[in-house]
């Protein structure tokens, strides 16, 4: 049925559109799960309509002489460009916590995010940026790491202490 739906689809008929949305609508399940193994790599919050697009696409070059199981391949093929996609726009950029921070300031708030970020760092030293990066601009310990330049473990166990040494300070 599949098969049919991509001859269809890449045929040029007069249904070819018709057939090109009822593969996409076949394969939604299948889109479900490439949109959850793939939720944290895209932080654009583009990706429901990368992943109708790349479909969309993936019907459309797709040779089907050569594509036995339609499902699968489309999918597939789908999910690794959207993850090479992801993690070369992961690479490029960098970690701005001004202008990250200040995404998340209340507008009624004329103190930029520096107070914010002095404010962590005098209180947890140099553990502060990354504190601020993790927990506040909503990067992944990971991530953090990568940027500050030192292994996921050891920002992580950072973290911990500063989380620790935070509640000591307070009493909680």
């Amino acid at each position: 049925m599949l098969t049919h739906l991509l001859r269809s689809a890449i045929g040029g008929e007069t249904c070819s559109d018709l057939a090109a949305e009822l593969l996409i609508l076949a394969l939604w399940p299948g889109l479900c799960v490439v949109r959850h193994r793939l939720r944290t790599l895209c932080r654009s919050g583009s990706l429901d309509a990368d992943l109708l697009s790349g479909l969309a696409i993936g019907i459309g070059s797709a040779d089907p002489e050569r594509v036995k199981r339609v499902a699968a391949t489309l999918l597939r093929n789908l999910e690794r460009d959207l993850r090479r996609e992801y993690h070369g726009a992961h690479k490029t950029s960098r970690l701005d916590l001004h202008d990250i921070v200040s995404l998340h300031e209340p507008s009624d708030h004329t103190d930029g995010p520096e107070i914010l970020m002095k404010a962590a760092e005098a209180a947890l030293g140099e553990d502060g940026y990354l504190l601020t990066a993790v927990h506040i601009a909503g990067f992944s310990q990971k991530e953090a790491a990568e940027q500050l330049g030192i292994s996921h473990d050891a920002a992580r166990k950072r973290c911990q202490r500063a989380i620790a040494r935070l509640q000591d300070s307070s009493g909680v």
